[in-house]
């Protein structure tokens, strides 16, 4: 019988959240903050990533629906729907969510070593939970897979952007 690691053995303090009707686990070090969205705005010209823009405090930020990059349907984003704020704050994104269940310790996980799936491809592993396996989200690595999918694509919404604001036309 071999011995957990140290690697498995931390704990992690995950937010849970369902996208896409599914439950996930993001560590609490990838987030800044929840937020309620009283007004999205949407961009002409985004990507069909980007839901659109919401303002915070004064910070704009983009709201970004990571589910149909998991193989799931689209989050539903209804009147004061909440998004995850990710750090660090350069990135200026926020995932929307279908809902947001709460926080939660956890004592271990295991690693994730299967990538044939999306799910699992954005994962970092799994935490037992309710007697089934909640996949924990690598945020970073979704965020910026977006970012290389949407650089110089065309949008559903209107003309080619890119998921960080700028415009990646010659």
């Amino acid at each position: 019988m071999t011995t957990p690691s140290a690697e498995t053995q931390m704990k992690l303090q995950v937010c849970l959240v369902l996208l896409g009707g599914e439950q996930f686990a993001i560590d609490v070090q990838s987030v800044r903050e929840v937020m309620v969205i009283e007004r999205l705005t949407i961009v002409p010209g985004a990507p069909s990533c980007v839901l659109g823009v919401a303002s915070l405090r004064g910070e704009v930020l983009a709201v970004i629906d990571v589910a149909p990059t998991l193989g799931l349907p689209p989050c539903r984003i209804g009147p004061r729907g909440r998004a995850l704020v990710i750090e660090p704050t350069t990135t200026q994104v926020a995932i929307a969510t279908d809902e947001v269940l709460g926080l939660e310790r956890f004592d271990e996980f295991r690693r994730n070593d299967d990538t044939g799936n999306e799910k699992a491809a954005f994962g970092v592993g799994w935490l037992e939970r309710d007697g089934g396996l909640v996949t924990l989200l690598d945020v970073p690595k979704v965020v910026d897979a977006l970012r290389r999918k949407t650089r110089g694509a065309t949008g559903v919404r209107g003309r080619g952007g890119s998921l960080n604001g700028s415009d990646t036309r010659s």
